[in-house]
Order: structure tokens, then C-alpha cells, then sequence
């Protein structure tokens, strides 16, 4: 496996998981499990299968100790440095960025630590490379959301949407903006419409949270440092400049008395340093069919969008639903996704005596599954104890779980330390950090879930 030097990699990890369901604390969004590993081990993963040796992983601070151990556990050759940001402030994944600028040296791929994909990297950045682009970003069109019912109490919020502008000609990435950010009429710039023949406008695209990017973009956030978000702020912003043009000494405000720039704009950076623009006129290419107009419109700033074919499969994990929905696909999505064969479905270190549990199940290390049991379409973390005359359907037991006899539970979520008491037959429901949940209880979409500030811990 070859060393790519022409890319650093991050993986930015420290989220908090806001848009996950609200059960009394937070949660660590890349310590979720999906299926045997926690979700940050797939964007590892990922990386490493396309040549990486060695990436960026931004993190809070209390989690380090956290993840390092989680991914100990885990088969990786990647080598990570975990890089920590304080847990008491309010930072922005464009914070994250400033606090690593000083580690940039080459261009950056950035990373989202709640993706899984199966996506061939290699067909973003090759976008990137061929158009010499500023910015090249991977969004998914899997069509209409997957409608599944989902535990705990039932929920009418709307999902977060982008609305996405692509010139289909030439792949650009013309517009982007939050659905949010309109109340009824979207106004798309008209020396947009005059610029690109024919545009594609959509509102269900899944943003991967993948941007590979020119490593001047690093220096002009940390100048600017007006930026506090990559998908919010810094991505529309470079969007919008493309319909730009640099402007010259004489337009420009914000110049000291001795004539020197103190404020400075993104085509300040935007310089090629090598013979780019120079081939780029003598060759013969174009972009669009309109060559009159200059290959890329003589743009400085380029922006791509990818949107690979819709059978790929693309999540982020960031809701219940989304947790939900890739546990229940990774199994038979694991060879393409991981490139591997899962040979350690069960782990060895655990204790299972049953042979009622199916292929499409999983087991923690040092987890004890009594005799008389049914497991189906369910992932057990480690530590957990799972007594007789227990049935588990479509369920997610974390770590250090205990199931006692008698139990029936179908399609729940099971924090950490929690317990479930003899007797209790439970649909759809959502049990909450070390909650004790009394014998013989019975319930449906229910949530079980103490009141104290540190709700959700991953053990």
C-alpha cells in the first residue's frame, strides 16, 4: 500500500450528537455502534482502504481516553492521531480546522466521523484533481426517505434540508444553501442563471460531509477567522464567490496608510503557483459547450459536486433514525463497505451457550448469552449478561447491559449499564443509561430514562 502525499486526511469526531433523541445528557456521536465496531471506525476504515497511512482525528477532550480504547478493540492499520478540542466550549467544525491549520502542509480531505459508504474515495478526489477545483464535495441521492418505526416517542420533526444547485454540464456546484434559511420563495442569483446553461435544483440530497479542498482555503479561514462552520458558513461562502471576480488594488477598502492590505479576500489566496493557468489557456479543453466564454468562464474560484450512482449506499449517523436504519443494513452491506469478510460476528472472548441466534446478529466480548435464548437481528455490546427464556428482535444492546428472564423485546435501544427486569415485554422503546426497568413491565413506543446530567455514557 502505496503513501499518498498529496492529501492530509482529518476526521472531524467531536460531535455531540444534537440531533440524536434527547434522553437526558448527550452522547458521543462516533462511539455509537453500528454492528461490532463504533461508527468512527468506519471513516477510518474507509481511508484506510484508499491508501492512507496515517490521518487526523479531532476529538473533545473528554472523550479521548474513550475512543482510544474503543478503537483499540478494533482491526485497524491506519495510524490516527487523536487531536482534542475543549469540551466546555461551543466550537464549530471550522474551529476545529483553525486548530489544526498549523499541521496543513498539502491539500486536505475532510471527513465526517459519523459516515458510512461505500463509496470509491478515488471518484471524488479524481473530481477534484481533473478540474484543478477549489473545493469538490460528495453529496448522496438515494431517493425518498427510508420510512422505518422508530423506538421510543414518536416524533413529528421535520429532517435539516440543503437546497443544492449543480450545473449538469459541467459537475460545478453553483448554490448551496439550508432550506431553513427560506420562508417561501427561493431566489437563485440571476448572473447565475445567464452563466450555466442548465442547472439541476435539489432538496433531498444527503451532504457526506466530504470536502477535499486547495490548502490555501486553510489560510484564508484562519485570516478571515469569520467561519465557525464547514457546511454552514465556509462551503456557501466559496460557493457564492465563484459568480466573483478579484478585485484590483484601486476597488479594494481596508488598506493601511502605508498601502498594505489589512483586509484580504478569498482570491488573495485563490493563486496559482505553479503553470496551471498557463495550460489552461494554451490547451484546447473546455468545460462547456459555449467555448466562446473561456474554459471554467476564466472562474478563479471552482467549485464540484459529486453524486454518485443511487445504489450507493451513503449515511450519516447523526439521528436515531439513521442509527437505526444502518444497523440494521450493515450486515448484508459489509463486504462492500468494509472490504473485508466479517470472520468475529460473535466475539471469543463472550460466553454464548445458545445457538438461537442468527447470522445477522452480533456479540461483544466478555458478553454472556444464557442457554434458552432467541436472538435475532440484534447487536450486543460487551459486558452484557442475557438470562434464560429471553427473545431479542431488531434490538441494540450497548455495553454492560443486563436482559433478566423472561424478557421480550423487540425493535428497543439499550444505553449503557441499563437493566431490564424480569418479565417486561417491550416494543419500540428507548432505555436510557443505567435505568432499571421494574419486572413484568410492559410497554410501546415508551421511553425509560433517568433525570440526571450524565445520561448518556458509553461504557
Amino acid at each position: 500500500m502505496h503513501k499518498i502525499l498529496e492529501f492530509q486526511a482529518v476526521v472531524l469526531a467531536a460531535g455531540r450528537g444534537s440531533r440524536m433523541p434527547d434522553v437526558g445528557g448527550t452522547v458521543s456521536k462516533c462511539l455509537l455502534p453500528v454492528g461490532p465496531y463504533p461508527v468512527i471506525w468506519y471513516s477510518l476504515n474507509m481511508l484506510e482502504r484508499y491508501g492512507f497511512q496515517d490521518t487526523m482525528v479531532v476529538v473533545l477532550d473528554e472523550d479521548k481516553s474513550n475512543i482510544l480504547n474503543a478503537l483499540e478493540k478494533c482491526p485497524l492499520k491506519i495510524k490516527y492521531e487523536l487531536i482534542v478540542i475543549p469540551s466546555d466550549e461551543d466550537w464549530g467544525t471550522a474551529n476545529s480546522l483553525k486548530h489544526i491549520s498549523s499541521r496543513v502542509t498539502t491539500d486536505l480531505i475532510v471527513i465526517s466521523g459519523d459516515l458510512i459508504t461505500n463509496i470509491n474515495l478515488n471518484e471524488v478526489v479524481n473530481l477534484y484533481r481533473k478540474h484543478d477545483a477549489a473545493l469538490a464535495t460528495l453529496f448522496f441521492n438515494n431517493g425518498p426517505e427510508e420510512w422505518i418505526e422508530l423506538p421510543g416517542l414518536k416524533s413529528k420533526a421535520k429532517p435539516d434540508r440543503d437546497l443544492v444547485c449543480i450545473d449538469k454540464e459541467t459537475e460545478r456546484l453553483v448554490f448551496l444553501a439550508s432550506a431553513s434559511d427560506f420562508e417561501e420563495n427561493v431566489k437563485i442569483p440571476r448572473v447565475l442563471l445567464k452563466k450555466f446553461g442548465s442547472i439541476s435544483l435539489f432538496s433531498r440530497l444527503l451532504d457526506a460531509h466530504v470536502y477535499v479542498m486547495k490548502n490555501w482555503l486553510i489560510s484564508y479561514l484562519v485570516e478571515s477567522d469569520k467561519f465557525t462552520s464547514i457546511k454552514g458558513e465556509l462551503i456557501p461562502h466559496i460557493v457564492r464567490k465563484q459568480l466573483s471576480r478579484p478585485k484590483n488594488p484601486l476597488e479594494k477598502k481596508g488598506m493601511s496608510e502605508k498601502n498594505v492590505d489589512i483586509c484580504k479576500d478569498v482570491f488573495d489566496f485563490a493563486i496559482d503557483k505553479g503553470y496551471e493557468s498557463k495550460i489552461r489557456q494554451m490547451s484546447a479543453y473546455n468545460d462547456h459547450k459555449l467555448g466562446s466564454k473561456g474554459v471554467y468562464y476564466n472562474d478563479t474560484l471552482r467549485c464540484y459536486a459529486l453524486i454518485p450512482d443511487k445504489n450507493t449506499f451513503g449515511i450519516r449517523v447523526n439521528t436515531l433514525a439513521s442509527f437505526y436504519l444502518s444497523n440494521s443494513k450493515i450486515l448484508s452491506k459489509w463486504v462492500e463497505v468494509t472490504g473485508t469478510v466479517l470472520s468475529d460476528r460473535i466475539n471469543l472472548n463472550s460466553e454464548v451457550k445458545t445457538k438461537q441466534i442468527d447470522e445477522a446478529s452480533t456479540v461483544g466480548e466478555k458478553s454472556v448469552i444464557a442457554e434458552k435464548t432467541s436472538i435475532k437481528c440484534t447487536f450486543v455490546g460487551a459486558n452484557c449478561v442475557i438470562e434464560n427464556k429471553v427473545r431479542l428482535t431488531n434490538c441494540i444492546l450497548m455495553n454492560n447491559v443486563t436482559i433478566k428472564e423472561g424478557c421480550v423485546l423487540q425493535d428497543c435501544v439499550v444505553y449503557t449499564g441499563a437493566t431490564v427486569d424480569t418479565g417486561c415485554n417491550l416494543q419500540y422503546c428507548l432505555i436510557g443509561p443505567h435505568h432499571v426497568v421494574p419486572s413484568s413491565t410492559s410497554g410501546k413506543h415508551q421511553l425509560f430514562a433517568e433525570t440526571t446530567d450524565n445520561m448518556i455514557t458509553l461504557g
